[in-house]
């Protein structure tokens, strides 16, 4: 891999196909995601966003698990409510510019993805798990409840009755089980999340990146406007992509038998 930088609790690289890897590091705490954690996952994506070379970000986890929830030792530390109001408000801040991204992103989740864990893979476009892992918001039982976009993703993405269990009971989902209701997209026997994560990544790296980008733009909108709207939206993203290079090279490699190359403009 090329284009390493170091951070504190994450590792961040991007292999020559343009595809960029998240790991938590943080195995000794199961990934828990603490304060760092959300700087570093802050600064890392805005500086991937940034990148030309960078078409898909995979994140993933180090050690026995994807993530536990957040680092009940930090939150604990607080003598009032200001700290965690400030901690959840940020939190939030930065999950929201994730699943904003403009790149798609692809989790990739082994052992167990819990409370913010759970919820950062939430915040990605794909969501790729091994057989045996499980997802889960466990918050009720220490208290409190998800924090970082929790009982709003689940309750958009499952049946009301599944995400009340999850939120209120605090009862994980075996992979098999979040498959069936779309929470996960794909699930892998073994230990092969990661590999499957990648060759996803690697087939949305090689496709036009305005084009992706459109597209994930599009889909995203489709929740929150009128379906006139988003048609106008949609009309407005191909005439602009049918002035890209991309487009151009598109349709001749169509026509000429070859695979195209594309560069992003």
């Amino acid at each position: 891999m090329s284009g390493s930088r170091t951070y504190e609790t994450i590792a961040v690289a991007v292999t020559d196909d343009g595809v960029a890897t998240i790991e938590l590091a943080r195995p000794d705490k199961r990934n828990a995601i603490n304060h760092q954690m959300v700087l570093d996952l802050r600064d890392s994506t805005q500086s991937l966003a940034a990148d030309e070379r960078v078409r898909a970000i995979v994140f993933h986890g180090r050690g026995a698990a994807f993530a536990a929830g957040a680092d009940i030792g930090e939150l604990r530390a607080y003598d009032s409510a200001r700290g965690p109001l400030d901690h959840i408000e940020f939190i939030q801040k930065v999950y929201n510019a994730i699943e904003e991204l403009p790149l798609p992103t692809i989790a990739a989740i082994h052992g167990f993805a819990f409370g913010g864990g759970l919820e950062l893979a939430l915040c990605c476009d794909f969501r790729i798990a091994t057989r045996s892992a499980k997802v889960g918001v466990p918050e009720i039982k220490i208290g409190v409840l998800p924090g970082a976009g929790g009982t709003q993703r689940l309750s958009q993405m499952l049946p009301t009755g599944i995400a009340k269990r999850m939120i209120l009971l605090g009862d994980p989902l075996p992979a098999d089980v979040a498959l069936g209701y779309g929470l996960v997209d794909e699930v892998v026997d073994g230990e092969f999340a990661l590999e499957a994560a990648l060759a996803l990544a690697r087939r949305l790296a090689s496709l036009p990146p305005l084009a992706v980008r459109a597209g994930k733009t599009l889909v995203h909108g489709a929740a929150h406007v009128t379906l006139r709207a988003g048609i106008e939206a949609e009309r407005a993203a191909m005439a602009f992509l049918f002035q890209t290079e991309d487009r151009v090279e598109g349709m001749s490699a169509f026509l000429e038998k070859r695979a195209p190359r594309f560069r992003g403009r």
